[in-house]
């Protein structure tokens, strides 16, 4: 059956407005966003809160893995010749994509139950005080709506209110609507949507509301049913007009929306159908059809418009309902603008998952790029340290069989040699000494190239600025001085600590200088160019004895006489982290060319290695030459060695270049050479006859330079390509007036000595 068409026309105008406003309105209820992305910059179908889950994006990247798969095989079956092969294979993939749809479907809405789960149990524990708050509630089952919230699966609720109609309204309206609206409505919402069904399942209640309801009331509901998704249709009839009303909130964003149709002049239709010859029961019967079909027509489209939202695989069932709804004196016309609202949105969908899934592709070929690439680095990085190992293993064992002897002697200092630098070019080595002066030396030629003089005091320390332009140096004369080092002018000069500085460093990769000591226990950065002071570093307790700056510029590492290493950030000058457990002071710093491993010198004989970045010691490294004890293996978070200054206390440590060796001066006039790998004491120097107040390694590693409180700086050790350089049973070397006898050692006052290995 089929209503005139002017009837029909009316009707088509009403709907339409309503199909778009509740795409766009309702839709963006659905959930947080309107669209959202696996990228958190786009848009998908499921809110943020699902997507950040790891068992939707594992689900999400194994449907993609067998898509692709899919895809391959379709590409290969076009070749097939056999039609009915070709297509039992089709169907068979096709089949496949359903399943595994279907399984991300589910997983999506197990999801949403379990961001619906901990807002259920709140309002459960809160519906007593509403419904004592509200009247109004006393009208609803409290029972009921216990149930709504304690359901388990994720549905679509949608409630039905009794019609508010009129007195004045046909007896017809009054007797049997409110009868006839949620019966039918059950019934169509069973067949097509039902509640344990696995495309669209809507949970329908038409008999929750005892009376009519308004917008205020839907506000109401929603303080109780917030968590659960819900859709209510309402209306109110007068004696000429009907008003359809749609309320609706979503699972995240749970504003309420609420959408009024445009009134339906229903006494127009009335009197048209009369005009056809119905008599009046089946006018008002035909009247009070398209109410309840309108009813259908919202309650699919709601339906379907949610699952959309939230499924990108849900197919619209309102898609396959034209011969329901021509039984029910319904134009498929009618249904139109609610068919190309959904299609339109569920092209989008389409589109956005597509997108969703290149994406996800195009992020999983890059982690695979990645975790290759990793996977490569750490064979490298694998195969790097066992050759770097083999290597040490096979240096220490050449060092440990090489014979140390004295290469050559040197004029130098009136005083304790008391620090020492070599330029980056391995060419020039400076000297500060108790005599007050810094002298120059050309390494190659061993040639005094100048002296330095301007400090009042003893010079604690020196270094050399790694463009290997500027020499700086500090002084117990409360000073720092900026040099020249290519001329030997003294560029500037500016107060540095109270009593005395004890240790210069130079950031290698930023134009900062780190200065420490005095009885002030502070250390000071400052700008190398301008000498400006840019902080002062507060923490120690007592004197600061040392600094030193990490390969990178950013870190800067702290020794004092408080028993603690200081770790700092250096451009914030945040203190990092302290190492305690020194037990006495520390005299001496280094850091490993890596900037992983952080040595110290302390005053209770020992060398300790800890990690920089953490603090964790690694190593104590012990030269018991008298015992001869084995290492002990110990526990993952205790020192792997102790490697103990014998017989004396330690004042000055420095790391080789390729970072294979350590070099520790001590107090009982020797140097040791150590395995910074194995902890392995290689070798130890003799030939000063005071403490060893410091000790620097060349850049190349070929020459390592001693300052000691004898009053000399030895040269200790020559490395050739390849091989040790020696000359055959004796050296000379004829420096103006210098010479060595064979199998002796000459040490006179401020002569510097170089030791060469046999």
């Amino acid at each position: 059956m089929v209503l005139p068409r002017p009837v029909s026309d009316t009707l088509i105008e009403l709907l339409k407005p309503v199909a778009c406003e509740l795409g766009e309105r309702l839709g963006a209820s659905a959930v947080n966003e309107r669209y959202a992305e696996i990228e958190p910059s786009g848009s998908s179908a499921l809110n943020q809160q699902i997507k950040k889950d790891p068992r939707w994006t594992k689900a999400q990247v194994k449907y993609l893995q067998r898509q692709q798969a899919r895809e391959q095989e379709l590409i290969a079956i076009a070749s097939i010749e056999e039609e009915k092969v070709k297509e039992e294979r089709a169907n068979r993939i096709r089949a496949e994509e359903l399943r595994d749809q279907r399984t991300i479907s589910r997983l999506g809405r197990e999801l949403m139950r379990e961001i619906q789960s901990e807002a259920i149990r709140v309002k459960l524990n809160e519906i007593q005080i509403i419904w004592d708050r509200d009247n109004w509630f006393s009208n609803l089952s409290r029972q009921e709506t216990e149930q709504i919230l304690q359901q388990q699966q994720h549905r679509l609720l949608l409630l039905v209110a009794p019609a508010k109609i009129s007195q004045d309204c046909p007896d017809s309206f009054r007797h049997n609507l409110n009868i006839e609206l949620p019966a039918k409505l059950r019934t169509f919402l069973n067949q097509h949507y039902p509640q344990h069904g696995e495309s669209s399942p809507v949970q329908f209640y038409g008999d929750y509301f005892k009376n009519p309801i308004s917008d205020i009331d839907v506000e109401r509901l929603q303080t109780v049913l917030s968590p659960v998704p819900t859709a209510i249709l309402y209306s109110d009839i007068s004696d000429y007009e009907v008003n359809f009303h749609v309320g609706f909130w979503g699972i995240i964003n749970q504003n309420v929306s609420l959408v009024a149709m445009q009134p339906w002049n229903w006494e127009e239709v009335y009197h048209q159908l009369e005009a056809e010859g119905k008599d009046e029961k089946v006018r008002l019967r035909i009247i009070r059809q398209i109410i309840v079909t309108i009813h259908k027509l919202l309650a699919a489209f709601l339906a379907d418009l949610y699952y959309l939202k939230i499924d990108f695989t849900h197919e619209p069932q309102l898609f396959n309902l034209e011969a329901e709804f021509a039984q029910e004196w319904f134009s498929q016309d009618w249904a139109l603008p609610y068919m190309e609202t959904l299609k339109e949105i569920q092209e989008q969908q389409r589109i956005t998952y597509k997108g969703e899934m290149r994406r996800l592709a195009l992020r999983e070929a890059k982690a695979r790029a990645e975790r290759k690439r990793l996977e490569e680095e750490a064979l490298k990085s694998r195969q790097e340290a066992e050759a770097k190992s083999k290597r040490a293993k096979e240096f220490a064992h050449k060092l440990k069989n090489l014979k140390w002897r004295c290469a050559y002697t040197l004029p130098g200092h009136s005083s304790f040699v008391n620090s020492l630098a070599i330029s980056p070019d391995g060419e020039i080595l400076a000297s500060g000494s108790w005599d007050k002066t810094i002298k120059i030396w050309n390494l190659e030629t061993r040639e005094l190239v100048g002296t330095l003089t301007g400090h009042s005091d003893r010079v604690n320390s020196v270094a050399i600025s790694y463009d290997g332009k500027m020499l700086v140096s500090g002084s117990s004369d409360e000073t720092i001085k900026f040099w020249n080092l290519y001329n030997g002018d003294l560029l500037c000069t500016f107060p540095g600590h109270s009593m005395e500085v004890n240790s210069v460093a130079i950031n290698p990769k930023g134009q900062i200088i780190a200065s420490c000591g005095g009885a002030d226990n502070t250390i000071k950065l400052w700008n190398l160019r301008t000498g400006e002071l840019l902080r002062t570093l507060r923490g120690h307790s007592d004197n600061v004895n040392a600094v030193v700056f990490s390969p990178d510029g950013k870190i800067l590492a702290s020794g004092s006489s408080d028993a603690t290493s200081k770790v700092w950030d250096v451009e914030s000058g945040k203190l990092l982290r302290t190492l305690s457990g020194l037990n006495v002071g520390v005299n001496s710093v280094a850091i490993a060319p890596d900037g992983q491993i952080l040595a110290s010198v302390s005053n209770d004989y020992t060398i300790k290695l800890r990690n920089l970045h953490t603090g964790s010691l690694l190593r104590i490294l012990n030269s018991n030459s008298a015992k001869r004890k084995g290492v002990a293996n110990l526990g993952m978070n205790e020192a792997v060695h102790i490697l103990r200054n014998y017989v004396s206390r330690g004042d000055s440590v420095a790391i080789s270049r390729d970072g294979l060796t350590l070099a520790s001066g001590c107090d009982d006039n020797k140097i040791n050479i150590w395995s910074l790998q194995t902890g392995e004491l290689l070798s130890t120097l003799e030939g000063h006859s005071g403490t060893v107040y410091s000790v620097a390694i060349a850049p190349s590693g070929n020459l390592l330079a001693s300052g000691s409180a004898d009053e000399t700086i030895i040269g200790s050790w020559q490395l050739a390509v390849g091989s040790w350089q020696l000359a055959v049973g004796s050296w000379q070397l004829a420096v103006g007036s210098w010479q060595l006898a064979v199998g002796s050692w000459l040490l006179a006052v401020g002569c510097f000595q170089i030791l060469s290995a046999n």
